[in-house]
């Protein structure tokens, strides 16, 4: 693969990009202690991030369509840089809270233009096994920067956490110095062409189901560190462990929902994961009425499905990727942005509902919250795959 170190070096951005949007779950009693607010409150900051990325995805990238891909690449991971650095000497919770808002517009920029950049460098052969090393980025900040961060932050301040995701980003910002050759400026997108793929009723649809499917999984995943703590009494090195237990799962989630999308097809691939994550989160409410009479078979039962959770729900992305660009042949890589972006309102959703669960119930409705978000994700998949007649891998046009 011809400029391997520069797409290696994109996906440490990612990767440093990743680990910023999911560790704040754990360290999110530790800013809640030391800023004097409740955990539901703390968690809005998972909301805002994942809201700020998700308006900023199809906004930011339609108006810098003209900007060179490097001066995006370098800009973007120098805002990311600064505004993790002005997160961990947040004075106050406001402060901290416009950071992410920052992090979250400069994670959205860095990974649509990575993505584009590792594309435009790679020969045609090779171009899905770039964006695959990129991507790959997120999904390994899952399996060792989140509990890896989180552990950062028991053992020292979530303050270290944020100061060691800046000092990630500046390694990518020198990896990107020493190896990123020049790309092409790709033509512009117009908002308008975005908001027409968006309104096509079939990626509207996807786009919906998506939004639910990810809101209910991150309705328990934003407090997964609470919910540990409370059901099973687990330590933060614990929660740290169950964490990266859960990342090593999405791993093989990702590489199993890939399998799965190429021969049953992506909507019943997507379907089934779903579904399983509802089985599981049914596996973790029982676990936290099991645990009011015996925290060892709920410790057991927690850990168990936690795991199946985490393979379940990543068959779920690449699946989608699959579903709206085959609703959309014509013009695929706004298809995917839009569904990009639903994916972080999602997250953003999921973190809102979540909070609201533990402020006027407790932990333990967590997993009912997100399955319930997640049965309307299912039923709206269903419909609309019996009533689809796109096959998986249509032909079409693709830009």
């Amino acid at each position: 693969m011809s400029h391997r170190s520069a797409v290696l070096v994109l996906a440490l951005g990612a990767f440093a990009v990743g680990t910023d949007g999911y560790v704040t779950t754990g360290i999110l009693q530790s800013i809640a202690d030391d800023f004097h607010v409740s955990v539901s409150v703390a968690g809005q900051l998972v909301t805002v991030f994942a809201l700020s990325y998700a308006v900023s995805a199809p906004v930011l990238m339609t108006l810098t369509a003209n900007v060179s891909r490097r001066v995006m690449l370098y800009g973007s991971l120098g805002l990311f840089l600064l505004a993790n650095l002005l997160g961990a000497l947040a004075p106050d919770y406001p402060t901290l809270l416009a950071a992410r808002v920052l992090a979250g517009a400069a994670a959205a920029v860095y990974m649509n233009t990575a993505v584009a950049a590792a594309t435009a460098m790679t020969d045609e052969r090779h171009r899905g096994r770039a964006v695959s090393l990129v991507v790959g980025g997120l999904s390994l900040a899952t399996a060792l920067g989140v509990p890896i961060g989180t552990l950062v932050g028991a053992l020292g301040s979530w303050r270290a956490t944020l100061g060691v995701i800046a000092g990630l980003a500046g390694v990518g910002i020198a990896g990107l110095a020493a190896t990123l050759p020049a790309t092409p400026s790709p033509p512009p997108i117009t908002m308008g062409a975005r908001l027409r793929v968006a309104a096509e009723p079939a990626v509207l649809l996807v786009v919906l189901a998506n939004t639910c499917a990810v809101a209910g999984s991150f309705t328990v995943y934003t407090y997964l560190a609470v919910f540990a703590r409370d059901v099973t009494g687990l330590s933060a090195a614990g929660v740290s462990a169950v964490l990266f237990a859960w990342g090593v799962a999405a791993a093989a989630g990702t590489a199993l929902g890939g399998r799965m999308s190429d021969r049953r097809g992506p909507d019943r691939a997507y379907l089934t994961g779903v579904l399983g994550v509802i089985a599981a989160f049914a596996a973790l409410a029982l676990a936290a009425l099991v645990t009011r009479v015996a925290e060892g078979p709920a410790t057991v039962v927690f850990l168990a499905a936690t795991v199946a959770w985490g393979v379940l729900y990543w068959i779920v992305p690449g699946a989608q990727i699959q579903r709206v660009m085959d609703r959309a042949p014509a013009a695929p890589t706004i298809a995917v942005s839009v569904s990009s972006a639903s994916s972080y309102l999602g997250v953003a959703l999921g973190g809102g509902i979540g909070g609201a669960t533990l402020s006027l119930t407790s932990s333990w409705a967590l997993p009912l919250a997100g399955a319930a978000l997640l049965a309307v994700a299912a039923a709206l998949t269903a419909r609309q795959a019996a009533g689809s007649a796109v096959p998986s891998g249509s032909p079409g046009p693709r830009g």
